[in-house]
């Protein structure tokens, strides 16, 4: 029988592998299955150790090289908005002709990957603001059509939008940016108001800044258009990965939240949750509603709640949530909605925005 490389193992693990080869030599095998299980969960726990060191270390890391990135931007030209996009604009081929740059401000628990972010959950929240080019193109309540429906359409122009850049920001540098995009969208009509979002299942980070940047284009919010995006995996196949990452994520909605309605200045800020995001809400309120420092000072203007991928019964239990936090919440169910029918049907049971049965309690208006 060889002997085990013991190389780079602690003294338990030593004597462990020792104590291995003597039962291999005697021919013991219930011993040395039994010690080898013993092993096995040795070594698990090293490694779990190890990664959890290396995630510590990863997010120290990136947090550092983005507030390293914001000071050199600093440095250079204050304003990241401006400058943002005044660079997305200029970039050779960055935006399509007589297209417009939108910028949308973002919170993310998501990992970094590459020049965006993946489907991977961080314990930290990210900030910064993302620019999406809007094409001249661009119809009401679209993000982009087929070839065939242009064709259809008679109008083959590209109306797709897109993200050209992702600036990242510290939490400062963040309430900062949104305080000044807020003021300066005040006009005489009305109070400074600002825009978030919060997407649902099998949506990417660029799939939420791009809707997200639609609904600020098509509303014509008045201030600043956020969104957070939570680690969906965007893939029809990993719902149930999404159903536990979106209650992973809750605290983290609950703080972006509370912190950009105490600190953007905006005199009313709007919500808008889609299907599985609704849940992070639905949360992030009870979250809030438990915690007296954040109830006193936290309400917003309107909630839009758009098929709401949330078991019916728990929903009306929580409903009185809505009308606590908000001047005005509205529920908007389908009976098309293919993704929320799935989703009954996998749980058994009703969610509160597919069409029937129909959902209505007080405080809460149904369409």
């Amino acid at each position: 029988m060889g002997t085990i490389d013991t190389a780079g193992a602690d003294d338990d693990v030593r004597r462990l592998l020792a104590d291995l080869e003597a039962a291999g030599r005697a021919g013991d095998r219930t011993l040395a299955h039994e010690i080898g299980s013993r092993i096995e969960a040795a070594l698990m726990r090293r490694i779990e150790a190890a990664r959890a060191d290396a995630a510590a270390w990863a997010d120290a890391s990136l947090q550092r090289v983005a507030e390293l990135l914001d000071e050199v931007d600093r440095t250079a030209d204050r304003g990241p908005s401006r400058r943002m996009m005044a660079g997305a604009e200029a970039a050779g081929g960055a935006a399509a002709t007589g297209a417009t740059v939108f910028p949308v401000w973002f919170g993310t628990n998501r990992t970094p990957a590459g020049d965006g972010f993946g489907g991977m959950r961080s314990k930290q929240t990210t900030f910064g603001v993302a620019m999406v080019s809007v094409p001249e193109a661009h119809r009401f309540g679209e993000v982009g059509s087929s070839w065939w429906t242009k064709l259809v359409r008679l109008d083959v122009r590209d109306d797709t939008l897109r993200v050209q850049r992702i600036h990242r920001l510290t939490a400062a540098a963040f309430a900062a940016d949104v305080a000044a995009a807020v003021q300066a969208g005040k006009t005489a009509d009305g109070p400074p108001r600002a825009l978030v979002f919060i997407h649902g299942f099998n949506v990417s980070f660029a799939e939420a800044a791009v809707r997200a940047a639609q609904l600020g284009v098509d509303l014509g919010v008045p201030g600043a258009t956020a969104f957070f995006s939570w680690p969906s995996r965007g893939s029809l196949t990993a719902y149930a990965a999404d159903e536990a990452t979106i209650e992973a994520s809750e605290a983290a909605i609950a703080d972006f939240l509370a912190e950009f309605g105490h600190s953007s200045g905006a005199e009313q800020v709007d919500v808008v949750a889609h299907s599985m995001g609704n849940r992070g809400l639905l949360r992030a309120l009870q979250r809030i509603a438990a915690d007296a420092t954040r109830r006193t000072r936290v309400r917003f203007g309107q909630i839009i709640l758009a098929a709401p991928d949330v078991d019916r019964d728990l929903f009306l239990d929580l409903a009185h949530l809505y009308p606590e936090h908000c001047d005005r919440c509205t529920l908007y169910a389908s009976n098309r909605d293919t993704a929320v029918h799935a989703s009954a049907w996998l749980h058994w049971g009703a969610r509160a925005g597919y069409f029937e049965p129909y959902t209505v309690t007080a405080g809460v208006d149904t369409i």
